[in-house]
C-alpha cells in the first residue's frame, strides 16, 4: 500500500513540475494566440498557446500541455492562406479583442488562427517572405563545403 501511494506522489510530483516548466518556459516566450484545427464545429477545438518562430518553421505551444515539446510544427514554405472570416458572436465571448479569424492550410491540415494585430500581420508576413520552394537551388558545392567542415571538426 505505501509502495502504491508513493509511486502516485511521485507521478504527481511529475506532472506538477512538468507543467511548472512549461507554464513558466513557455508563457512569456512568444506571441500569444488561439488555433484550432478543422473541421471543427461552433467554437470546438480552439487552443490557447504561443507561437514561436524557428527559421523556417512556425512552433505553437498549447498553454494546458505537459509536452516538452511544441505542439504543431508548420514549416512556413507548405502554408497557404485561405483567408479571413468574422468572429462569430459565440467565439467573441472569449476572444473579445479579435475581430476576425485567419483560415490557413499546410501540410499537417487546415487550421484557424485568431491573434491580436500585431500577431496576426507577424504571422502573414513571415509565411509570405519564405523564398518560393521553385526557386530554391542547392549550391552543392557548399554543401559539400559544409560536410567537409562538420566531419573535419570531430
Amino acid at each position: 500500500m505505501i509502495v502504491v501511494a508513493s509511486s502516485a506522489a511521485l507521478v504527481l510530483v511529475v506532472l506538477a513540475a512538468a507543467a511548472a516548466w512549461r507554464f513558466a518556459m513557455v508563457r512569456n516566450s512568444g506571441a500569444r494566440a488561439m488555433m484550432r484545427e478543422l473541421p471543427a464545429e461552433g467554437v470546438h477545438g480552439w487552443r490557447h498557446g504561443v507561437l514561436r518562430y524557428d527559421g523556417e518553421r512556425l512552433l505553437f505551444f498549447k498553454l494546458r500541455s505537459l509536452t516538452f515539446h511544441h505542439d504543431i510544427e508548420l514549416d512556413r514554405r507548405g502554408v497557404a492562406f485561405e483567408g479571413f472570416r468574422n468572429v462569430t458572436e459565440d467565439e467573441s465571448e472569449f476572444m473579445p479583442e479579435i475581430g476576425h479569424v485567419l483560415r490557413f492550410s499546410g501540410p499537417m491540415g487546415d487550421f484557424e488562427f485568431a491573434a491580436d494585430r500585431h500577431s496576426e500581420m507577424g504571422l502573414i508576413s513571415w509565411v509570405e517572405a519564405a523564398p518560393d520552394a521553385r526557386k530554391e537551388r542547392i549550391d552543392v558545392h557548399s554543401l559539400a563545403q559544409r560536410a567537409q567542415r562538420d566531419s573535419g571538426q570531430r
